[in-house]
C-alpha cells in the first residue's frame, strides 16, 4: 500500500499512472507554503515506463524547458552554471529553466492517492523561475490525459526543448 503524501518539497519525484497505463514522473521545482493558497510547481519529465521508475532511471531522463537569460532576478551559482553548460554547452551563456505545471495544494489533496514519491533530487533553485511558461495542472483528469502522449507535442509547440536532468542536479 502506498504511503499517504503528507508534504511535497523541492526535488521530490512523484510518479503516477497516466491514462495510457504507463508510469510518468513529475519533478517538484518549487513550493509555496508561506500562506494559503499553497501550491507546488513541477517540471514535466520524459519518463514513460511500464514498470514503476527508479530514481536512477529518472536521472537518465529529460525535462522540458528553455535556455533563457534572466540572471538579474534568479541567479544560479557559478558552479551550477558550469554544470549546466558542461551537459548542455549549446545554451551557454544562457540559463536553463523549466516549464511549470502548477498544482494547488487543496486540489492535490483530493487526488494525492494517485501519486507516490519515489525519491528526491537535490536540484538548483529557481529552475521554474528561469523558464518561460507554465499552466495550471490542478485537475487529476487533466494530468492523466495530458501525459497520455499529448504533452510532448504541446510543450514542443510552446517553444520548449528537452534538457537532461543531470544538468540541474547539485553536486
Amino acid at each position: 500500500m502506498k504511503e499517504k503524501i503528507k508534504d511535497i518539497n523541492q526535488g521530490d519525484l512523484l510518479t503516477f499512472r497516466a491514462a495510457d497505463g504507463r508510469y510518468k514522473v513529475l519533478l517538484c521545482t518549487s513550493t509555496y507554503k508561506d500562506k494559503s493558497p499553497q501550491n507546488y510547481t513541477f517540471a514535466a519529465l520524459t519518463v514513460d515506463e511500464q514498470e514503476k521508475p527508479t530514481k536512477h532511471r529518472v536521472i537518465e531522463g529529460g525535462f522540458y524547458g528553455v535556455g533563457n537569460r534572466k540572471d538579474d532576478y534568479f541567479k544560479y551559482s557559478d558552479r551550477e552554471l558550469e554544470r549546466m553548460w558542461s551537459v548542455h554547452p549549446e545554451v551557454k551563456p544562457y540559463y536553463i529553466g523549466s516549464y511549470g505545471l502548477t498544482i494547488w495544494r487543496k486540489d492535490f489533496m483530493r487526488f494525492q492517492e494517485n501519486f507516490e514519491i519515489i525519491g528526491n533530487l537535490e536540484i538548483v533553485n529557481n529552475l521554474d523561475k528561469n523558464g518561460n511558461g507554465s499552466m495550471n495542472a490542478s485537475d487529476w483528469d487533466f494530468l492523466r490525459d495530458f501525459f497520455n502522449g499529448e504533452y510532448h507535442h504541446l510543450l514542443l509547440n510552446r517553444g520548449q526543448k528537452l534538457f537532461r536532468i543531470e544538468s540541474i542536479i547539485k553536486h
